[in-house]
């Protein structure tokens, strides 16, 4: 850290979210002012780290040694990203406890404030000493919003009270935001600003009357999580109804007894052993809490212009009438609502790179079926999770709570990758797989899940009604010969789905079946050219065919061959590599929209 670098290398944009609703890296990045990746090739040491880089070098190597070393960085450093029980906290709700804060800030001008004054230091002399051991400490950290917010509201505040500035207390907090903003323009788009800033400025905008620690604790946990709903709806697209009283255990317990013991235990080795014990106390309490997901409510994605209504209606019920509040619930229940009012079908084709995951929703949420689920091939230990990252964030943004039938075309990773993972991490009812012999990875569903499982072998089945025509008879020559193909209608259009099956079935499915013409097709085998041959094109003749396939994977998919098979034919052609996800509405017409233009 410190050392000055020459990079030689080729210059990238980062990548945007490549599935809606989800994370952004390129906005994220632009947050903290990086607008390029560069791909180094060649690497040259200027000059090596001097003065105060040393001394955070020499901190962070100090406390990568300790056995605690996770929480030290998250309570000293702001800096939860080692955290194993991260994703956990985020549940609760008490993930901000984490982050260095005002709750930092004022623990070591407190802290300090009480030793000047009893050593009898001047008011200003003991300010400027604790400013500047402020300021060393916010140098040390990873550049922290709320960090800095609660470092310079210290400043002004003092400054305020002691030299009698005359700023109230939200002139104050303009200020601070506007400085923040000044040092960078983009700050505005960190979830750590907008978080921050918000709460801070809706309880400097009401007055407190309630006493006594357990009556504030109620108030700040209650008040703080009213006012980030829109804001964690926004982001996340779900709260907690029990974050209430998460916060209000958590609190105390972090605040009283962690946060100061990781101070103490780091500076006192001794004192370790006790920050391991209560360590390990607070985890197991938390992970009591989990007994209550039932009070997780999922909220589907929603445009910007409705955080701000839900501000705009906080905002008066605050402070001119309380009976807006009534219309902010009732703001919230329709906005909960809006997946059981839509009477659509829609068609979800998921990006998860260079395999299949679509799915399938029913008008009302009715039902959910996911047509295959990703994967990829484990190459590397602390490889990305494409279910906590892609799948379960996509779910939750459209309000789908759960999977009723998970369609395992076939036992290949990029199909069934993540069935494993997923089940255990998010409801499913039952899950249909193929006939042909099973791969290892099928093997291991089966002996694996306690989820209901059917064999399917060439028959018709509904689901809530709905009949899907499974038309591959069981090949036995390879995974791909033996996927489920199956045919259904939604609103009177028909679709077909092959999965990876190439031209050998669709030449079989050609002879079997008078198939009628094809208003949807997922393409078979990523747009393979083993696959989509002519003949079966034009005897389905699909108006719109969907592709899924990974950006520039080595395949070479979809082929330039099948792209022109289609072309003929005059079928519009969607592909996940060159638009993202994509979605397909249907009741009378059909309307599609691509993440990527």
């Amino acid at each position: 850290i410190g050392d000055v670098i020459s990079v030689k290398g080729i210059l990238e944009l980062p990548s945007s979210n490549r599935n809606f609703y989800l994370f952004n890296y390129q906005k994220y990045l632009k947050g903290k002012q990086i607008f390029w990746i560069i791909k180094a090739e060649e690497l040259t040491l200027k000059k090596h780290a001097t003065g105060f880089y040393l001394w955070k070098d020499k901190w962070i190597r100090k406390i990568e040694k300790r056995k605690n070393a996770s929480y030290y960085f998250s309570f000293l450093l702001g800096d939860s990203s080692t955290l194993k029980a991260k994703s956990l906290y985020q549940e609760l709700g008490i993930s901000h406890l984490f982050a260095v804060s005002g709750m930092h800030i004022l623990f070591i001008a407190g802290f300090l404030s009480k030793l000047f004054e009893k050593l009898c230091l001047k008011k200003f002399f003991s300010f400027l000493l604790i400013f500047l051991v402020l300021t060393f400490y916010i140098g040390l950290l990873s550049d922290s919003i709320s960090a800095n917010r609660a470092y310079l509201l210290y400043v002004f505040s003092f400054l305020n009270k002691h030299y009698k500035i005359s700023l109230s207390s939200l002139k104050v907090l303009f200020y601070v935001a506007f400085l923040s903003i000044l040092k960078n323009p983009f700050c505005i788009l960190q979830i750590g600003f907008q978080f921050s800033f918000l709460i801070c400025f809706f309880f400097m905008l009401v007055k407190r009357n309630s006493t006594g620690y357990i009556k504030t604790l109620w108030f700040t946990s209650g008040f703080a999580f009213l006012v980030s709903i829109p804001l964690s709806l926004y982001h996340f697209h779900q709260v907690h109804l029990g974050a209430i009283f998460f916060n209000m255990i958590a609190v105390p317990f972090v605040t009283i007894i962690l946060f100061p013991l990781s101070f103490f235990s780091f500076l006192f080795a001794p004192f370790e052993f006790l920050f391991t014990f209560f360590i390990l106390i607070f985890e197991r309490i938390m992970y009591c809490f989990q007994f209550f997901n039932f009070l997780k409510l999922v909220f589907p994605s929603i445009p910007i212009f409705y955080v701000f209504l839900y501000y705009f209606v906080l905002l008066f019920g605050f402070k001119k009438c309380k009976k807006f509040f009534i219309l902010f619930f009732s703001l919230l229940f329709l906005h909960f609502c809006i997946p059981y009012i839509d009477n659509h079908y829609w068609i979800d084709v998921i990006d998860v790179g260079e395999g299949d995951a679509i799915l399938i929703r029913y008008p009302h949420l009715e039902r959910s079926i996911l047509v295959d689920c990703g994967g990829k091939i484990p190459l590397k230990e602390n490889q990305t999770s494409q279910v906590e990252t892609i799948l379960i964030p996509y779910f939750k943004a459209l309000g789908v709570k759960k999977i009723d039938v998970l369609i395992v075309t076939h036992g290949d990773y990029d199909h069934a990758g993540n069935a494993l993972e997923l089940s255990q991490k998010f409801p499913i009812k039952q899950i249909l797989l193929n006939s042909g012999n099973d791969s290892d990875l099928e093997k291991s569903i089966l002996k694996s899940l306690k989820i209901p499982i059917t064999k399917i072998d060439k028959k018709t089945i509904s689901i809530k009604n709905q009949k899907f025509q499974f038309l591959n008879s069981k090949n036995n020559k390879s995974e791909n010969e033996d996927s489920l193909v199956f045919y259904t209608k939604l609103a009177n259009k028909n679709i077909l789905f092959m999965g990876d099956a190439g031209k050998n079935v669709e030449n079989k499915i050609k002879k079997e079946y008078h198939l009628p013409k094809m208003d949807i097709l997922k393409v078979g085998h990523h747009g393979s050219k083993n696959s989509s041959g002519k003949e079966f094109l034009m005897t389905i003749k699909p108006k719109i065919a969907l592709i899924s396939a990974g950006i520039g994977n080595h395949y070479g998919h979809p082929h330039d061959v099948t792209l022109e098979n289609l072309s003929e034919i005059d079928s519009q052609i969607y592909s996940t590599n060159k638009q993202g996800s994509i979605q397909i509405q249907i009741k009378k017409s059909i309307k599609i929209h691509t993440c990527l233009p």
